[in-house]
């Protein structure tokens, strides 16, 4: 059963995972305001919390925290659980320029801000 209730739009990126003092690396598949699709080997635990280093470009990155909430074989799926303001505006910022419907995007926006510290 789908559960998406976000906009999820392409992103290609590395990023780097935090987990009890190891670092592991992958690449973005996907995003949205939610969650994003992380393409790893690596074998990540289900619902336990993560940081996440999304690396946008050399100078921007955005920084959250997350769990994993599906394992496939070729990577994780992983809901947002916090992130700063800046990384939050980055994201939306990705989210915006391949979406059509800003009032969707604001709609999104609302629903998100509890994650927002």
């Amino acid at each position: 059963m789908e559960k998406r209730n976000f906009t999820r739009v392409t992103f290609s990126g590395g990023a780097s995972i935090k987990y009890k003092e190891q670092i592991f690396w992958g690449n973005i598949g996907n995003v949205s305001l939610q969650g994003f699709f992380i393409k790893t080997k690596h074998d990540l635990p289900l619902d336990n919390p993560l940081e996440v280093t999304i690396y946008q470009s050399h100078n921007s990155s955005i920084y959250l925290n997350a769990c994993v909430v599906r394992s496939e074989e070729d990577g994780v799926g992983m809901k947002i659980s916090g992130l700063d303001v800046n990384s939050f505006v980055r994201l939306r910022e990705v989210i915006s320029q391949q979406c059509n419907d800003q009032t969707l995007i604001m709609h999104e926006t609302y629903k998100m801000a509890n994650c927002i510290h």
